[in-house]
């Protein structure tokens, strides 16, 4: 049963991810998904540096690098230099950025609305409970193929799941 939940839970997000690339916002501003994540992250979290952008998107740095600089380039994202490291930055979102942000954040919390309609209020309460309980397992357990990098510090779980 637990391989048939796991599958069921890619496949949710496999669907929920596909429904957000094709919002009409991410068009009509000429943004990826991948982007307007970036642009989400960032809004969540003001003077994020990019290394912290790699770990909460569990991409590789130079990734977040090329993105950052074509968010930068387009005038989404501003970069000032961390106040105690000198080799970092602290990225925050630009004012049209933010107005951006918002329009596909809209878009997000429609096509939540849809995925979860068939739900009423108690069951959506008792599906939080319970997605939080396999959150909180899955980000504490040392794992089953457990390395040195596997012990490294994760990221808390993205708070996100509580705005919408």
């Amino acid at each position: 049963m637990t391989e048939k939940l796991a599958n069921r839970m890619r496949n949710i997000a496999e669907a929920f991810q596909d429904h957000l690339a094709h919002m009409p916002a991410l068009r009509e501003l000429a943004l990826t998904p991948f982007q307007a994540r970036l642009l989400r992250v960032i809004g969540q979290r003001p003077g994020v540096s990019q290394l912290e952008l790699a770990r909460r998107t569990q991409r590789d740095k130079a990734q977040i690098a090329r993105a950052i600089k074509e968010l930068d380039t387009r005038g989404l994202v501003e970069r000032r230099a961390h106040p105690d490291d000198w080799r970092s930055q602290c990225l925050f979102l630009t004012q049209s950025a933010s107005t951006a942000r918002e329009k596909v954040e809209d878009q997000r919390r429609e096509v939540a609305a849809i995925a979860f309609s068939s739900l009423d209020p108690a069951e959506q309460e008792q599906l939080m409970a319970l997605l939080g309980r396999i959150e909180t397992t899955l980000t504490t357990h040392p794992g089953l193929f457990a390395n040195a990098q596997a012990h490294a510090p994760r990221p808390a779980p993205d708070e996100s799941a509580d705005e919408s």
